[in-house]
């Protein structure tokens, strides 16, 4: 295929994109792929070509085009955030397009489902290439078909001339009798074009969920009093706060764990034995320091207490008299429901790493958490028995 020299518009020229990389475009629609190859063929001397190859194609958001799928082609326009790259792997791509058919809802498709896209793109190469003036060459396209479609009567030039269709008009050169059109279709001759068939591609639910928060976790307790030999913690879990007591008396060296006796008044630690394996925590150090009244400029006693936290690995850090939060370094990470009928917020630690959250028919698995980049990588299974999807959350 070529450039009719009566044309009075280019039928490609050069351009950038905002990245600044060299990109190609046509006037005309095409189903051209990466991996595909442009000939470019002098006017002069049809002798004359140069051959290149497509690294990328880009498809513009908003663009209209015609998509392939087992056989069937759906025309519709292009809804993603921002323009989309393909290189040669698209089509193993676990991507979707965001495409809306002419005629039916909005739908995100598989492009590995996808055998072909049709319309307007622009072209990328490996390495930028001489600008090509259309005065001087027209332009030949080549996609891979079967040995059996293809043309050896036809001479190489021919087998690729790209024409501009001439313009209708409502002259004829017919007199009497008019010719019927005739249309080949998969290999027959026909007067008439069929109906399109229109495809109903299933809707791909959305992920459904989302990262709310990411933060350090406010240990359980601190300390609200303190004697010459011992301090006093408080239990700061919400379930204790109204039927137990939450003032207990920490003996240093002495393991504490949780009073399974939920009797109210009860305290909700209790003593215990350092081969118990439901220990929870332990004061291995405690003192009394006097520090200078930045108000009264007095000096006044602070408990300082060295813990350590069984559930923690044995963590040892310090809670202090006056501290309204220690953090051991634990962190709280709350994600949220975007499904129908979900009402409640997900609250996870960063040590649930292989934690099944489910819901419906649904099943969400919590593959990593990245402390640093505050973000988490979850595989979702369902609705459906073949649905498979893993994303990577982050804050917004």
């Amino acid at each position: 295929m070529i450039q009719d020299d009566s044309s009075e518009l280019d039928m490609f020229w050069f351009d950038s994109n905002d990245n600044g990389e060299q990109v190609l475009e046509f006037s005309k629609e095409t189903s051209l792929n990466p991996g595909d190859t442009l000939t470019f063929v002098s006017k002069e001397d049809e002798t004359s070509f140069k051959i290149f190859e497509i690294s990328r194609i880009v498809l513009r958001n908003r663009g209209s085009y015609t998509i392939e799928i087992a056989g069937k082609k759906i025309d519709g326009m292009l809804m993603s955030n921002n323009d989309l790259f393909l290189d040669r792997t698209w089509n193993k791509s676990k991507d979707v397009l965001d495409f809306v058919p002419d005629s039916g809802r909005p739908s995100q498709i598989p492009l590995s489902q996808v055998s072909s896209i049709t319309g307007k793109k622009q072209f990328i190469f490996n390495d930028p290439i001489e600008e090509l003036d259309p005065d001087e060459y027209f332009l030949s396209l080549y996609q891979g078909m079967n040995a059996e479609h293809s043309d050896h009567n036809d001479t190489r030039v021919d087998r690729v001339r790209w024409t501009t269709s001439t313009e209708e008009s409502n002259e004829s050169i017919y007199d009497l009798f008019t010719p019927p059109i005739i249309y080949l279709v998969d290999g027959n001759l026909t007067t008439k074009l069929p109906e399109k068939e229109v495809i109903v591609v299933e809707k791909t639910e959305e992920f459904g969920l989302t990262l709310d928060t990411f933060r350090q976790k406010a240990y359980r307790f601190r300390m609200k009093g303190f004697t010459s030999e011992f301090p006093f913690f408080e239990d700061l879990d919400p379930a204790n706060k109204e039927k137990r007591n939450t003032r207990i008396k920490m003996i240093p060296g002495t393991p504490y764990k949780s009073n399974p006796d939920g009797k109210p008044g009860s305290p909700t630690l209790i003593p215990t034995t350092e081969d118990d394996v439901n220990k929870l925590l332990m004061v291995t150090v405690f003192r009394v320091d006097t520090v200078q009244d930045e108000k009264s400029g007095g000096v006044r006693p602070i408990g300082r207490a060295m813990v350590k936290d069984f559930k923690l690995g044995g963590k040892v850090f310090e809670i202090r008299h006056g501290w309204p939060e220690v953090f051991a370094g634990e962190n709280e990470i709350v994600l949220n429901y975007r499904l129908e009928g979900a009402d409640e917020k997900i609250v996870l630690s960063d040590k649930e790493i292989g934690k099944t959250i489910e819901f419906g028919s649904r099943k969400y698995l919590i593959k990593e958490i990245d402390l640093s980049g505050k973000s988490l990588l979850i595989e979702k299974r369902g609705p459906n028995p073949n649905d498979l999807r893993t994303e990577k959350l982050v804050l917004p």
